[in-house]
């Protein structure tokens, strides 16, 4: 039964029950107590493992976080304690803290500004991911039921006099109560909070709640900001003499949710990347991402700004990797198949793969990545001899339905979790399904090489591939990705990357491929992208940190000195 038949089947059955009124301080006090008790299974999960003693003093102050939890709830809730006010805000807190439990408890999740930012710029395809009968049958009996139980209970206030008396006594009580659980359990706080500072994106629905503020006040921050030209200065060095003059195709491929220690290039005890072990690529495994989900990293990864120093409201207003290309004279297209390019391709041609509704690839909204590899084919066939950059934004492994994220013939190892309820699944099944998608990834990376090796009569042609960010897989009972960063794993942050250039673009460059593969087992992250892709293309520009590029120092001769912006040496001593 849907919610919206649910909630109106009781109105209707105990609508004319009597229900005696109560003062909305007492209203208010019990919903309180019901966060405590119902909504916060993943914080005493964690604070009773984190806590181990079990003496007098250890129980009475694991008893006190709940205390202290109902009373700091009941005294915010005290300044909407009144009748017209009261009800609503209970309800959207009930509901919220509902669905922040069911994620909480079946995924691992909490609830900071870029889990919110994850909820809201989400698709219905995303959405209908995430849903089932669980999350449905969860929502009815944590949401909408109590919901509906706080919209029937009647409200009465006092006199004056009275009114005046019972709030600051509730007021008064509530502070003393906090001051005594100082008294008494101060020092355990103390060592709790140093010691698991993620505590407070455990606490529901408070986290949810300033969450949401903090991503809802950074908004009109970056409505009022001037978009930022980063790159006063931007040229191309002139291209070496003797190379045919041919023009340059890169194709940027964004992975999604991709770990790095679940390719087998990267030394992964399963064969995940059989396909791209015969095309002669360079595997970067020690790389780290900016981010823990599509939101954050997608645009940090074309910025200039360091993960130290990046936020997504300043980058909104900020010119880009791609931006600056095309000051460079190099055309760019970005291919989408995942949610957005979350702005990142906001002033360059973009296509979106679902519009085309190919039903060889295409089921229901979703698209397999072997569409992105069509319209590859077509963006290059139909180049005018131009310099050009192709982002090729994957599906790639998005969870939790991996098993919709490859062809039956690449369920390789089973068996295999086919459903969106990992929690149904053993991790052994969900390992199986994630590892057959990363399969599948290594098939259309090396069809995206095979289109370039055709290409490659025409251009001097490279694919640089890098993760968004990784995944939990159920190591810890996490799963997913999107925790704060300083808290999550490395499984969510240490992400494949991925080299190949043709022999032509080589020459062009000056580039020693042996060399990048002894430079691959250093550690690089997405701060290294934006300076990499400039020096690829040879682009002067003040913004450029040779240090940062991580082919740089296996460019021999001009290639370095003129994406650097220094004069070029002579050509006749170069190698």
């Amino acid at each position: 039964m849907p919610p919206s038949s649910l909630s109106k089947a009781l109105f209707q059955r105990f609508g004319n029950l009597p229900v005696p009124a109560v003062h909305p301080l007492v209203l208010a006090l019990a919903v309180s107590c019901l966060f405590v008790l119902f909504y916060n299974g993943q914080l005493w999960s964690a604070v009773l493992g984190w806590w181990p003693g079990r003496s007098f003093h250890d129980l009475a102050f694991l008893a006190s976080i709940g205390l202290f939890l109902a009373v700091v709830f009941n005294l915010v809730l005290q300044f909407f304690a009144f009748p017209r006010l009261l009800k609503p805000v209970l309800i959207v807190l009930i509901l919220t803290a509902a669905g922040v439990a069911w994620f909480a408890s079946s995924y691992g999740a909490m609830m900071d500004r870029t889990m919110i930012a994850n909820v809201i710029e989400t698709d219905t395809r995303e959405v209908g991911d995430l849903m089932s009968w669980r999350f449905l049958l969860h929502m009815s009996l944590y949401g909408v039921l109590p919901a509906a139980l706080v919209a029937m209970v009647p409200l009465r206030l006092s006199g004056f006099r009275r009114e005046a008396l019972y709030r600051g006594g509730a007021a008064l009580g509530s502070v003393a109560l906090v001051g005594l659980i100082a008294v008494f359990f101060f020092q355990d706080y103390a060592v709790l909070v140093r010691g698991h500072r993620e505590v407070r994106f455990m606490i529901n629905p408070s986290a949810a709640v300033y969450a949401t503020v903090r991503y809802a006040t950074a908004v009109p921050e970056g409505m009022t900001a001037t978009f930022e030209r980063v790159a006063v200065h931007v040229e191309r060095g002139p291209r070496p003499a003797g190379m045919g003059g041919k023009k340059t195709v890169l194709v940027f491929v964004v992975g999604e949710t991709a770990r790095a220690d679940h390719f087998s290039l990267n030394g992964y005890g399963r064969d995940t990347n059989p396909q791209l072990e015969k095309r002669g690529v360079v595997s970067f495994g020690n790389v780290w991402s900016c981010g823990t989900s599509t939101a954050e990293s997608v645009p940090c990864m074309f910025s200039d700004l360091p993960r130290s120093q990046y936020s997504s409201g300043r980058a909104a207003f900020r010119e880009n990797l791609l931006d600056i290309l095309v000051r460079a004279d190099v055309d760019v297209l970005w291919l989408e198949n995942n949610s957005s390019c979350k702005g990142v391709c906001a002033r360059v041609p973009a296509r979106t793969t679902w519009e085309a509704d190919d039903k060889r690839f295409c089921t229901d909204g979703e698209c397999l990545d072997d569409l992105l590899i069509d319209q590859l084919r077509q963006a290059i066939s139909a180049n005018n001899d131009r310099d050009l950059v192709v982002v090729m934004h994957q599906i790639g492994s998005h969870g939790p339905s991996y098993f919709k994220r490859y062809t039956q013939d690449y369920r390789r190892f089973a068996p295999t979790c086919d459903t969106n309820q990992l929690q149904s699944c053993s991790q052994e099944q969900i390992v199986n399904t994630y590892d057959d998608s990363i399969l599948y990834t290594d098939r259309i990376l090396a069809e995206t090489i095979d289109v370039l090796e055709d290409a490659s009569g025409r251009f001097n042609t490279a694919m640089l591939y890098v993760s968004d960010h990784g995944e939990s897989l159920g190591e810890s009972g996490i799963y997913l990705h999107g925790m704060p960063y300083m808290f999550a794993p490395d499984t969510q942050k240490h992400v494949p990357m991925v080299f190949w250039a043709s022999p032509g673009y080589r020459r062009a460059s000056f580039l020693d491929i042996a060399c990048v593969g002894t430079e691959s087992g250093k550690e690089f992250s997405h701060d290294n992208l934006f300076h990499s892709v400039l020096g690829m293309f040879d682009v002067r520009t003040d913004v450029y940190r040779a240090e940062l590029d991580l082919l740089a120092p296996c460019r021999q001769g001009a290639a370095v000195a003129h994406a650097a912006g220094l004069p070029a040496p002579d050509q006749a001593a170069r190698p």
